[in-house]
């Protein structure tokens, strides 16, 4: 997030899960990782992610995860329970090819008042219990190309979600289906610098065509000399713009820092558009490889 959603080209680590499948075959550990966010900073929105992930062997690479959204004022519940799997095609020296597919349980509950035909003194509200029960699919392809010196000339990510995914209603005698609009995502990624990732996706949507553009940074740093037991670099900058395509063509502005220590990793990123809103403003995500 701190790179605006420029990621289906980038993606290393297990929230591949959700940005490109294909990505679980970059990461070289285990990883365990927990995100939360307060959407609209008004601590009524809450959304909460946790995701476990293994590096691929012979058998390829897997993840789990779940996710949830949480509306505190209507007792209303969404989660999706995630199972990741991902296999590397083709592997050479300075190429790679992997494919990768997401399998999602999505189940949500609601408690809503419902206002009925009262007395002449006015309406009774009575609660009505919802709930629904869906399966979907998300499906992603990654190439990557390498330089002598190992930095990444050339990722091209391409991921598409949402395919089919549906999900059925059910509210006492009312019984509905919802099919979500399946989501593309095409993405390019390099490393014009050491340890400096620049990166340009293309989202697409059911009826829309282009949705929305997006271009991001990361930049990590090497630690400067001090006596911690940090061996590796620890300090990453992102940053991010992205642009709706619609008639609004509302603008959104992200930034971002991440600290690393030994195994373990702190991220957090801040987003704000044009308007002075932003969906999630503020998103904290703590991880551990191992």
């Amino acid at each position: 997030m701190g790179m605006n959603g420029a990621f289906a080209a980038v993606s290393d680590d297990s929230s591949s899960a959700y940005w490109n499948p294909a990505g679980l075959t970059s990461s070289w550990y285990k990883e365990i990782s927990f995100t939360r966010a307060d959407l609209y900073d008004l601590d009524l929105i809450t959304n909460n992610v946790l995701s476990v992930s293994a590096p691929e062997t012979r058998g390829g690479a897997m993840s789990f995860g779940w996710n949830q959204l949480r509306y505190d004022f209507e007792s209303w519940r969404e989660e999706a329970f995630l199972v990741s799997y991902a296999k590397t095609l083709a592997e050479k020296k300075k190429f790679s090819l992997s494919c990768g597919a997401t399998f999602k349980y999505l189940r949500q509950t609601s408690e809503l008042d419902i206002a009925t035909a009262g007395d002449e003194e006015g309406e009774d509200v009575a609660p009505v219990f919802c709930k629904a029960r869906g399966m979907g699919l998300d499906i992603g392809v990654l190439a990557r190309m390498r330089a002598k010196d190992g930095r990444n000339r050339l990722s091209i990510g391409i991921a598409a979600h949402h395919i089919p995914t549906v999900v059925r209603w059910n509210s006492g005698d009312l019984e509905t289906e919802e099919y979500i609009p399946y989501r593309y995502e095409a993405g390019l990624s390099c490393e014009p610098l050491p340890r400096l990732n620049v990166a340009f996706d293309l989202v697409g949507e059911q009826d829309v065509r282009l949705k929305e553009i997006h271009l991001g940074m990361e930049h990590w740093i090497f630690p400067v000399k001090y006596s911690l037991p940090i061996t590796e670099k620890n300090l990453a900058i992102r940053g991010g713009v992205a642009r709706q395509l619609s008639a609004s063509k509302r603008m959104t502005f992200a930034g971002g820092l991440g600290i690393r220590w030994n195994s373990w990793q702190l991220d957090y990123a801040y987003l704000m558009d044009s308007d002075g809103l932003g969906d999630t403003r503020n998103r904290l995500s703590i991880s551990v490889r191992f």
